[in-house]
């Protein structure tokens, strides 16, 4: 175990060094801690994207899902896919046009300089849901290093959050947004060279593919169904509310920032088809992971500890350390994402943007710097106080950015008769769907809170808009997402 964990800290030292390279880079302002200057390849594009959107959910949420569920997960994988492809052909060109050419740094910057009749109350609100759901997807992403390092190391769990969150916030605070990047083309390499590899390797030693199926259909049929052995109205709720969660990669805030930074157009087509592919062996490798544990360890307590315990169980100590250093790695990746983006929109969004409080070139980094601490560890804190579910808790945050800001930012790019009063609407009525669905146990349990929120929001966004006057320089503002 002490080789495991030396190269898991191997790996560390090397997203450290990142952060310091980083630190030289880029221009010593603010746009340059939190957008790295915008200018982005197709490859660093697409792995920070896939990396950042992978979180610990992938090997520890995902996989405990599909050991409880089993091949009903591969709904995930078909709404996901749907929903990148959409992300990269319609919505990255139009937004990065867009934000290149009014200057906007950030989703709620957008909505400010689209809407400026609404300007103030759209970036403040728009900043408020991803301060708060942010901070809760950060103790998310530390419950999960927590549980990994409990499992895989034997660290107490307290200790294990500690650690993730120092490491995260540390290269954050060297090198900003281009370290996060940097570290996520790294992390992003591991994980999937992980997910597709690591299913392979433990099918093949329990004895094949055919052998693989008949274990898991004879432990329990319903592993092997599309619905986990539900029927009729109850079987279709399920499957497509696992599937509607594609629609929330819409609106996430963290994706949508590594449109903003792209180079240009180009960038993007060839993004697309890298994301795409990573979606299709993420969502597939977190799948037969889940199945295989269940298969090779049929009674685990926590099934969010499964494939952990797995790597210990099965593999030496230096195959161990390589796949422990991917799980760190998809929660950092995503850790470190998160932490820069709520640094950003304290400081830019409510600080400079809704109090028109400017702070002067030299102060802005290290301002945005005790931000970013100051994150790490409040997100800590909420991570100590429950060890929850990373499964749900992590689509819980993720429906409310998605119902929140994907149907007001795909109406607004594309639709000149939207309006801010309407988009102001919208976002309100996504936030407050997800919630109230989310803590109504009937309906949790009937449907992802996703779908209903999203459709919610997208009427809403649309019904105030038409009751609404729009704005007269609305032509204008679309016509800058244009080529």
């Amino acid at each position: 175990m002490n080789t495991a964990l030396y190269v898991s800290g191997l790996c560390l030292l090397v997203f450290i060094a990142i952060g310091l390279a980083s630190n030289r880079y880029f221009s010593k302002s603010a746009e340059g801690f939190y957008l790295g200057d915008r200018d982005f390849g197709p490859i660093p594009t697409a792995l920070s994207v896939g990396a950042s959107d992978s979180s610990g959910w992938v090997f520890t949420g995902a996989v405990g899902f599909a050991y409880a569920y089993g091949v009903s997960m591969m709904w995930i994988c078909i709404g996901y896919t749907i929903g990148m492809f959409c992300n990269y052909i319609f919505v990255a060109p139009a937004l990065r046009r867009y934000t290149r050419r009014t200057g906007a740094t950030s989703i709620p910057h957008y909505f400010a300089l689209r809407f400026p009749d609404e300007g103030k109350k759209l970036r403040a609100f728009a900043s408020i849901v991803i301060v708060v759901f942010f901070v809760v997807y950060t103790a998310a992403q530390l419950t999960s290093a927590g549980k990994s390092f409990e499992a895989v190391v034997g660290w107490d769990y307290g200790r294990a959050v500690w650690a993730a969150a120092f490491i995260s916030a540390f290269y954050t605070l060297l090198g900003g947004y281009r370290a996060v990047v940097w570290t996520d083309v790294v992390q992003g390499a591991v994980i999937i060279a992980v997910l597709f590899f690591a299913p392979l390797m433990f099918i093949t030693y329990i004895g094949g593919w055919h052998a693989f199926w008949e274990r898991a259909y004879l432990l329990d049929p319903r592993l092997l169904t599309f619905a986990s052995g539900l029927k009729g109205r109850d079987g279709a709720a399920f499957a497509f509310g696992l599937a509607a969660g594609g629609l929330g990669l819409l609106g996430q805030p963290h994706i949508l920032q590594r449109f903003i930074t792209a180079r240009d157009d180009a960038t993007l087509i060839t993004s697309a088809v890298i994301g795409v592919a990573w979606v299709l062996i993420q969502t597939s490798g977190s799948t037969l992971l889940g199945v295989i544990c269940r298969v090779m360890m049929p009674a685990v307590p926590d099934p969010e500890f499964a494939f952990p315990l797995l790597v210990v169980r099965s593999l030496d100590p230096l195959a161990a350390g390589i796949v422990l250093a991917a799980v760190f790695s998809a929660i950092l990746s995503t850790l470190d994402s998160l932490i820069v983006l709520v640094a950003q929109t304290v400081q830019l969004d409510i600080i400079e943007g809704v109090f028109g409080r400017k702070l002067p070139e030299r102060s802005a980094a290290l301002a945005g710097r005790a931000v970013v601490a100051a994150v790490g560890v409040f997100g800590a804190f909420i991570a100590l106080q429950h060890q929850r579910i990373v499964f749900w808790f992590v689509l819980y945050a993720f429906a409310v950015m998605g119902a929140s800001f994907a149907p007001p930012l795909v109406l607004s790019l594309f639709c000149r008769w939207i309006t801010g009063r309407g988009v102001l609407c919208g976002m309100a009525a996504g936030a407050a769907v997800t919630i109230a669905w989310y803590n109504t146990p009937p309906l949790k349990g009937f449907m992802y809170e996703l779908f209903p929120a999203f459709i919610a929001s997208a009427a809403v966004t649309a019904a105030v808009s038409l009751f609404s006057r729009a704005p007269e320089d609305a032509k204008r503002h679309i016509e800058l997402t244009k080529r």
